[in-house]
């Protein structure tokens, strides 16, 4: 893989995690009762990471073992 393929996949990667922690960051503001109506993981709590499971495709290259 070329060093500008390697780039543009990082790239894509980061702007991936960006948008999915974006989003998380979005619903998990909303009050408690709708999160349970669009079924939101997690058990209401705030805090970083509060509902978030692993998804090695959104992963760097480098930390994937």
């Amino acid at each position: 893989m070329s060093i500008r393929a390697s780039v543009t996949e990082y790239l894509r990667r980061r702007a991936a995690i960006w948008r999915r922690r974006r989003t998380e960051r979005y619903i998990s503001s909303l009050p408690i009762e709708i999160r349970k109506d669009i079924g939101w993981p997690g058990n209401g709590s705030a805090g970083r990471g509060a509902g978030r499971t692993f998804h090695p495709d959104l992963e760097p290259q480098w930390q994937q073992r």
